[in-house]
């Protein structure tokens, strides 16, 4: 058991970097792709299980005011599809294109928010308070939505929402009972970072399934293909900034957890909830929106990175220059 806590622990501090070789290893090796797809039904379980767990063991953080936290479900949940909405009727996209985006913009935050939260060193229990609340709403939420805005598509979110009670309802009990007992399971969780590397390993199965679709869409239609793409990072990275300053009075730790709650979409999950299929191009710009949700979070750390090396140089190049004598 202590050999699987340390390779958790492992998978865990190097998150970021094992999601992206996820997708580029499913695309090369086409087995690879096939056994995540596979195994996509124990993903989602992987994925909410290590939320819980990342979000028991953090530090404590400061608590949210009850109508703060309101004020991030309306703004995650109504307030950005709405907005989006508004925007999209303005532009001359294609019906089948417009119905993807939308559903990426109606889809509840990613199960492992609170552990992408704990690699980029933001604050996992909101983004899991959050993320649980709007995925438990998003069985009426979607639907509704989507017969408003008159997208076409039709959901069987009934079945859909028994799969994701027992989904949160098992990992939520697995969770507690593998905190309350933490003594006897300290070998399997030794710390923070392996209650994200079970996150880590459903993330990591993710990335094999949709590489596939990423392969199929890409050998159908590559150019379109990779404007959906630029738009579905523009889209994720976007919402990441609009969010995360609109919230900034809250303090960065805060407002990045909203700013991330904002841009990465449980693509997955409407697309699943859809019961007569998506139309080729919605269901292109789905899986081109699940690239940036693993991307994320080795590209804040490569930009932490850059911009700490930019501050250390700073003062040594200052402290370099020589003063002129008089």
């Amino acid at each position: 058991m202590r050999m699987i806590g340390k390779l958790l622990s492992a998978l865990g501090a190097h998150g970021p970097a094992l999601l992206v070789i996820s997708l580029v290893a499913g695309a090369a090796i086409n087995p690879l792709a096939h056994f995540g797809y596979s195994i996509l039904p124990a993903s989602a379980f992987l994925l909410t299980l290590g939320s819980f767990l990342t979000a028991g063991l953090a530090t404590s953080e400061a608590r949210v005011r009850l109508s703060r936290l309101g004020l991030v479900l309306a703004w995650v949940g109504f307030a950005l599809p709405l907005a989006g909405a508004a925007l999209l009727s303005r532009l001359a996209l294609d019906p089948s294109l417009h119905a993807g985006v939308m559903l990426s913009l109606l889809a509840p935050p990613v199960g492992s928010a609170a552990a992408i939260a704990a690699m980029l060193g933001l604050k996992p229990r909101l983004a899991l308070f959050v993320s649980l609340a709007l995925t438990v709403m998003a069985p009426i939420s979607i639907p509704l939505f989507a017969n408003v805005l008159g997208l076409g598509i039709a959901f069987d979110m009934g079945q859909l929402a028994l799969r994701l009670f027992g989904i949160i309802g098992t990992a939520a009990l697995v969770a507690y009972l593998l905190i309350r007992f933490r003594r006897r399971f300290a070998p399997l969780l030794p710390d923070q970072h392996a209650a994200t590397g079970i996150a880590v390993l459903g993330l990591v199965a993710v990335g094999l399934a949709t590489s596939d679709g990423v392969r199929t869409q890409w050998m159908t239609n590559r150019l379109m293909f990779e404007e959906m793409l630029v738009a579905a990072f523009a889209i994720n990275l976007g919402l990441c900034a609009i969010g995360t300053v609109i919230f900034s009075g809250l303090g960065l730790q805060t407002a990045g957890t909203i700013g991330l709650l904002s841009g990465n979409r449980n693509v997955t999950l409407a697309w699943a909830a859809a019961c007569f299929g998506l139309p080729s191009l919605a269901e292109g710009y789905v899986a081109a929106c699940v690239i940036p949700v693993l991307a994320l979070p080795i590209i804040v750390r490569l930009c932490v990175r850059l911009m700490s090396s930019a501050a250390r140089l700073r003062p040594s190049q200052t402290g370099s220059v020589k003063q002129p004598s008089v």
